[in-house]
């Protein structure tokens, strides 16, 4: 009996000696803080405690971390090893100096494969670069001139504002301004990048909408969690047997494909009948032009069968839309309720957007406390609060926090916002006012202390675009309505939770009641 019992022991323990051998033979000491250095699980297990806090988990570490600059962690065995900072030197070494150093990588291009595929925000290298050149004609001036012309003139006043009219019409009535900004977010970059002014294509059927939306939403959240993690044997049977997550990212990007291929249809079929004009063409008019075979595009020759043009023309509509969707709507969902947070900001903005003064070409001029208060908002509440890239070669950070080949490297725009070195002791004031001179101009600080926008080759191509929509917006809703939030309560004491998902979205929405301003 004895010997079964040491026999039960020996199995239980021989696997743990090995496991603990292989964690020993595993990744080199860094110099980074490492908060959970468990020798088998690593920090898994915290991880799964605080997955719904995960940003203010990540601020809590970084906060306590000896540098207050960099933090170790990983998985099981060591899978999964990443180093993650709010230090500004080791973000700028991340996305300007050392940039050829690091790229989105393998794993991370597998946790997104199957929702952007070969879009721009996975592509390394050379597909990355093409893409990137090519884009960053539909953000030139004349684009964004077009754009506060035609674009924000169909969707902000003939729809948008009406719909909010009509809210403030119904005595008590609230609505959810999340929504509503998510829905104008989505028609607006449909119409810049692909020419589109209705979310489907054709008519906006409710039913239709709220499939698609649901559809990104369940696809951007499960991607984002995995893109967190290395990939688990659980998950590989998962997608295999077509069950629980795997099951539902399918549908889900069933669901998008079906839209994104609508797009691509619509459009070949206009370009077929009117041809494109360089000087006017929309984004996805561009990508297509590139996927001619008579083109001797360097980018169309990557993708040689018309099955994988097709499908690369897919990943560009997906790509997009996620970039204008639910961002600058998050930034002026959390602006809006820090705004009845603070009753003074709120008042000062109010009497800056009244006294609105707009050039020839409608674009918003003058402003500098709007774009401050916008500013500082997302500083708080950054539209893309946490991210990163794979290592290509062993390096050494700054901050003196050493990776190996493969690691992660992340940063935390979420984390950087809350960091009382960077901000002072009122960081976790919202203080437009941090933003202005002496004479009350709008006075920026380098991307490297305030990554919102990323820096560096990957810096965001629509942020002037995205800061003239935020302000239009903003000025048009202040000057015309006063903003009553209902739900979750406007105190800078209880802010409101947030989706664990790649966007800053607000839980639950934003619940607002809005009573015309006296003419």
């Amino acid at each position: 009996m004895e010997a079964i019992h040491l026999a039960y022991v020996l199995v239980f323990l021989l696997p743990v000696v090995f496991l603990l051998r292989l964690r020993r033979r595993g990744p080199p000491t860094t110099t980074a803080h490492c908060p959970h250095p468990n020798p088998v699980l690593g920090n898994t297990l915290d991880f799964i405690r605080n997955r719904r806090r995960f940003f203010d988990w990540y601020t809590d570490l970084l906060r306590a971390a000896p540098s207050g600059a960099a933090i170790e962690a990983w998985g099981p065995l060591g899978a999964g090893h990443a180093v993650t900072t709010a230090s500004p030197a080791d973000v700028d070494h991340l996305l300007r100096a050392g940039f050829d150093g690091y790229a989105r990588g393998a794993l991370f291009r597998d946790a997104t494969a199957e929702l952007i595929g070969d879009g721009l925000f996975a592509a390394d290298g050379r597909l990355w670069s093409l893409q990137r050149k090519l884009a960053s004609h539909a953000f030139s001036s004349r684009s964004l001139r077009r754009f506060t012309d035609g674009v924000l003139d169909v969707h902000l006043r003939r729809r948008f504002l009406p719909l909010l009219d009509a809210a403030a019409a119904r005595d008590g009535g609230a609505v959810d301004l999340q929504d509503a900004l998510r829905r104008f977010g989505f028609r607006t970059i449909c119409h810049v990048a692909f020419g589109v002014e209705s979310v489907d294509g054709g008519d906006d059927d409710p039913a239709t909408q709220e499939a698609l939306f649901a559809a990104f939403d369940t696809a951007v959240a499960i991607s984002f969690r995995r893109a967190l993690t290395p990939a688990t044997f659980v998950r590989r049977l998962t997608k295999l047997l077509d069950v629980g997550k795997s099951r539902r990212l399918r549908e889900a990007v069933h669901v998008i494909d079906a839209y994104a291929m609508s797009v691509v249809e619509s459009k070949a079929a206009a370009c077929h009948r009117n041809g494109v004009d360089d000087g006017s063409a929309d984004l996805l008019s561009r990508f297509m032009a590139a996927m001619d075979d008579g083109g001797g595009s360097e980018l169309g020759a990557m993708f040689p069968t018309p099955a994988a043009k097709l499908r690369f023309l897919r990943d560009v509509v997906v790509t997009f839309v996620l970039a204008g969707k639910d961002t600058t709507s998050s930034a002026l969902t959390w602006f809006f309720w820090l705004l009845a947070a603070n009753p003074r900001c709120e008042r000062r903005a109010h009497e800056e957007a009244a006294s609105l003064s707009c050039d020839d070409d409608g674009e918003v001029k003058g402003m500098p406390y709007l774009h401050a208060a916008i500013t500082e908002a997302m500083r708080l509440y950054p539209p893309v609060p946490f991210n990163g890239r794979i290592a290509v070669r062993d390096d050494v950070l700054p901050s003196g926090a050493a990776l190996r080949a493969g690691w992660y490297a992340n940063y935390s725009a979420y984390a950087m916002g809350r960091m009382e070195k960077l901000w002072g002791e009122d960081c976790l004031e919202f203080v437009p006012e941090r933003w202005l001179g002496e004479r009350g101009e709008f006075v920026p600080v380098d991307a490297a202390r305030y990554p919102v926008f990323h820096a560096g080759p990957r810096v965001c191509l629509g942020k002037e675009m995205a800061y003239v929509q935020m302000k239009t917006v903003a000025a048009a809703i202040l000057q015309r309505f006063r903003v009553d939030v209902v739900a979750p309560v406007a105190s800078m004491e209880a802010p409101p939770a947030y989706e664990m998902t790649a966007t800053m979205k607000m839980k639950g929405g934003l619940l607002v009641r809005l009573r015309r301003r006296e003419e």
